[in-house]
């Protein structure tokens, strides 16, 4: 008898043994599109657990984990053996060809998140396709407060807004409308326009109502000079999505001391990463914005995607 199946929906009394990304979630991905789901997940019936699942959005005859998000992929427990999350492939695979799909891409998290060796060697070994590689930036939430980790030149930056007695707040959920507002307008006047409107962000905060953080940093009057957007990925890690500051204070690089202000708050609520994405602007690196995040203490870390023709 098998010890692995295939299941399209969770079985009750199963324990799940693996961290499960915000974007993987079908909240989620009701309000990122509106294409049909397809979950899978790896059941070991032996140890009544479930190792592995995947999210697809099916579009005509493409499968792609995820369409719109970051990453999405393959998320598996940790240890798992190799010859599991092979027959996780296997099945998935077949399952999805008897559903009329000739083509699946997979965007894998980056090696922040958990270590993709196994899953990188299985998709290769399985006949995939390596069809993008991108670089993501991160910080290690620690004991060690962030002014340890900056360059010198961030850390005399800090000190500088310190002196201006700015101020680092988290706002209640009825003002993120206020802070992402604010951050569009910024960003629209930098032409580096946000990828969702407030109408998706809205719907999307809705359906998964522990998700978005909005973060800013106020003048001694009140005025907020810099913000974020803040998503809640899974219960380890915070994804420092959309950041923006207002330019009348660019001499005191206020992005400093907010991204200190919400390490220092993933620190006392239990998180243990900081993401700061990738520093893609119009499909290629800001080296700007690559030393930025850099000097602020961040390692660099790489998310591949795969393709693999079915027919």
């Amino acid at each position: 008898m098998e010890q692995f199946e295939l299941h399209e929906s969770p079985l009750e009394g199963f324990e799940q043994v693996f961290e499960c990304y915000l974007y993987n979630t079908p909240e989620f991905l009701k309000a990122n599109n509106d294409l049909p789901q397809k979950h899978f997940y790896l059941m070991d019936k032996t140890a009544g657990k479930y190792l592995a699942h995947i999210a697809f959005n099916i579009e005509n005859d493409l499968a792609v984990s995820p369409l719109k998000a970051p990453f999405g992929g393959v998320e598996f427990a940790e240890g798992i053996h190799d010859n599991a999350l092979s027959k996780f492939l296997e099945l998935l695979e077949k399952r999805l060809r008897e559903q009329g799909v000739i083509e699946i891409r997979i965007h894998q998290a980056p090696d922040n998140y958990t270590s993709q060796e196994t899953i990188d060697k299985l998709f290769h070994h399985s006949g995939f396709e390596l069809i993008q590689e991108r670089v993501y930036q991160g910080i290690d939430i620690d004991e060690i407060p962030l002014s340890e980790k900056m360059h010198e030149m961030q850390k005399r930056r800090l000190r500088k807004s310190e002196r201006e007695l700015f101020v680092f707040k988290k706002y209640p959920k009825n003002e993120l409308a206020k802070a992402f507002m604010q951050i569009d307008r910024w960003r629209t006047m930098a032409e580096k326009s946000l990828s969702m409107t407030w109408a998706d962000l809205h719907n999307s905060s809705k359906r998964n109502p522990k998700a978005y953080h909005a973060f800013g940093l106020e003048n001694e009057h009140g005025l907020m000079i810099a913000g974020s957007i803040v998503v809640r990925v899974n219960e380890n890690v915070l994804y420092h999505f959309f950041p923006a500051h207002y330019d009348a204070y660019n001499q005191f690089s206020p992005m400093v001391m907010l991204m200190n202000g919400i390490y220092d708050w993933g620190r006392k609520n239990g998180f243990k990463h900081l993401d700061l994405g990738t520093s893609y602007v119009h499909k290629k690196v800001n080296s700007n914005l690559r030393t930025f995040k850099e000097r602020m203490g961040a390692k660099e870390y790489s998310a591949r995607s795969w393709r693999k023709k079915l027919n």
